[in-house]
């Protein structure tokens, strides 16, 4: 097993300082959006704490933001690695002697360093987190929301009604094969089914008050972006001895 070693995170480096700012960016950004959209469009009171500073359009995000930008920087260190010099595989001799080119990620490390890599890497991991913890609120407590706006995209993005319209000739040229329309029949009348035997559970989570939902959203962003970071398991390093 090859081993990797491990690179210092300064934080008071000024390039460290500039990605911390840009992680609280990122963060600030994203809670903006959801105060946004979760609270203020449902018309939504807030309780003020401490002079103008509202527990749910300021502590809460406050503390999320926070969480996303301390996973961010767990994950970072976690991926601020770099390979052995000496350790040198036989895959890698071979790759050399051959005269291969450099891969992706050999580029990308010249160009923006170890710890722009491990930036990037550490956004990828929390965003796909994130992706998932917003596709499964619009399955949940914003599915009448999802289902106006795909109607909305397929009006006016055209890509989406291109993709639509796309999956729909797909879908219709399948059926015609006569060996996959029994499948796709039995496909359609299942989820026939399981819609029927969960629209009463959907239609209540529609319906549930608006702060409830903003109070699920928000924790599932921290949820999501925290198990991101801990979930990730680093390879094994190698650590100078004093």
């Amino acid at each position: 097993m090859s081993s990797a070693r491990v690179l210092p995170l300064r934080l008071r480096e000024p390039r460290t300082v500039l990605l911390v700012l840009a992680y609280l960016a990122l963060g600030s950004l994203i809670e903006l959006a959801i105060v946004h959209y979760g609270f203020r469009s449902a018309g939504l009171e807030d309780v003020y704490l401490v002079w103008k500073l509202g527990l749910w359009t300021f502590f809460v995000p406050l503390l999320v933001t926070l969480i996303l930008v301390f996973s961010l920087l767990h994950l970072t260190r976690s991926f601020l690695v770099a390979p052995r010099e000496a350790a040198r595989t036989r895959r890698a001799r071979r790759a050399r002697r051959a005269g291969a080119r450099r891969s992706v990620v050999a580029e990308l490390t010249k160009k923006i360093g170890y710890l722009g890599l491990s930036a990037l890497r550490s956004s990828a991991v929390v965003l796909l987190g994130l992706s998932m913890a917003v596709m499964f609120a619009l399955l949940t407590f914003y599915w009448l929301e999802a289902f106006e706006l795909s109607g909305s995209l397929v009006k006016t993005f055209t890509p989406f009604h291109w993709l639509i319209t796309g999956l729909s000739h797909l879908v219709g040229k399948l059926t015609a094969v006569e060996k996959l329309s029994g499948a796709i029949k039995k496909l359609v009348e299942t989820s026939i089914k399981m819609n029927n035997a969960v629209r009463s559970l959907a239609r209540a989570l529609g319906e549930a008050d608006p702060l409830y939902k903003y109070a699920f959203v928000q924790n599932l962003v921290a949820w999501s972006s925290g198990l991101s970071a801990l979930l990730y398991r680093r390879p094994p390093v190698l650590r100078r001895r004093r």
